[in-house]
């Protein structure tokens, strides 16, 4: 009897993941680890360095360590410092938390992706134009005349993502914000006292002060309830945010002229914003990371959050290869558990930080309810790509 001949076995899928921070550098390798064929790019000339500080949970580090790049997590971070919780210039706890730990985000970016880059191919100064969704695949245009063809694309391009914008919003904007601006000021120095950084709140406004792990240097994030103002700059927030210093203690009082002072070209001036949107997948394409749920830089959540997510899409494509549909919605599901809580609790509690009155503080009472009504724990997978032991 003849033997029945086995089909031919299909070319491996075809993946773009746009943007080589976090979420999409290491979504990337779980996919290519996957048998998927994944190419990076990003906008941005060269791998990152530099820039403000990140916070990284135990969740973050777990799938770190599964990922095998535990050794550049250690290396460019330290733990997190002794907090100081002060409200008008008096103490009202201090906490520690335990097993976090904190590092310069551009500099561990820079890095991870660099390592990532030794499994999936990397193009920085690549920058997406235009997406073509078609029934079996989906074309991708580029700002240098080139296109190309994929199975599905994976937008991990930060909160003003470029592919959120290309296929799933129409005229509405996905991104939510309440009127709090954030002024990142880094001042040379340390705390000089008992605490190693301190959370302070006073009227309308709030700060976080926390060291550098690497060197002699502090960030002073300030967060001012500025209303429905739509127009400022630096110099409407620096005398709010030394004088919020200046009355928070002496341990705090040599960074007030540094914060007061500080060259337009030492600070950044960001709004609070969240990405609240319906559906993260369209078709051929995906989000993940802020591009998909952005719970905030001040949260602590997004390494959190974008290596989560990126674990859990990777598990549902390797369960349904064939039904990106499915899979992408299983991940939309079930990464929305943890999202969904941890962006109401984010926001409640910056609200009522920040509150001018009675209405901002039930505003962000009903937020942080809510947020705790709907927050559910996820755990990542154990097995984040094919091969590892489940």
């Amino acid at each position: 009897m003849k033997r029945a001949s086995r089909p031919l076995a299909r070319t491996r899928q075809r993946v773009l993941v746009v943007g080589a921070g976090i979420a999409g550098s290491a979504t990337a390798f779980m996919l290519a680890r996957s048998g998927y064929d994944a190419t990076i790019i990003d906008a941005a000339e060269a791998p990152y360095e530099g820039g403000y500080q990140i916070l990284l949970d135990p969740t973050a580090l777990e799938i770190m360590e599964q990922l095998g790049v535990q050794d550049i997590a250690h290396e460019l971070s330290a733990p997190d410092p002794l907090v100081s919780l002060r409200r008008n210039g008096s103490q009202i706890a201090e906490f520690e938390m335990t097993g976090y730990r904190m590092a310069r985000r551009g500099d561990l970016v820079g890095r991870l992706s660099t390592r990532f880059a030794e499994s999936v191919p990397t193009v920085f100064g690549k920058e997406l134009v235009g997406i073509e969704q078609r029934l079996d695949a989906v074309r991708a245009h580029f700002a240098d005349g080139s296109e190309d063809e994929y199975d599905f694309i994976v937008g991990a391009d930060g909160l003003g993502s470029t592919v959120r914008r290309l296929a799933l919003e129409s005229n509405r904007s996905s991104v939510h914000i309440n009127g709090r601006i954030c002024l990142w000021v880094n001042v040379p120095g340390h705390l000089e006292g008992p605490s190693d950084a301190a959370v302070l709140t006073g009227n309308r406004l709030g700060a976080l002060v926390f060291p550098y792990p690497d060197k002699d240097e502090t960030l002073v994030v300030t967060t001012v309830q500025m209303g429905a103002r739509h127009r400022f700059d630096a110099a409407d927030l620096q005398p709010l945010a030394a004088d919020l210093l200046a009355g928070s203690g002496s341990d705090l009082a040599h960074f007030v002229d540094s914060v007061r002072h500080a060259p337009q070209e030492q600070t950044r001036v960001t709004a609070f914003a969240q990405v609240r949107a319906p559906r993260w997948h369209s078709r051929r394409v995906v989000l993940v990371g802020d591009a998909a749920h952005c719970i905030d830089p001040l949260s602590g959540l997004g390494a959190h959050g974008g290596l989560l997510g990126g674990s859990i899409l990777a598990q549902e494509l390797r369960r349904t290869p064939q039904d990106f549909h499915r899979a992408a919605d299983r991940y939309q599901r079930r990464t929305r558990r943890f999202v969904s809580g941890a962006q109401r609790v984010t926001a409640g509690l910056m609200e009522i930080a920040t509150a001018r009155g009675l209405g901002d503080r039930l505003h962000g009472m009903s937020e942080l309810v809510q947020g705790a009504g709907r927050a559910r724990p996820v755990r990542a997978p154990r097995a984040l790509y094919a091969g590892r032991r489940r």
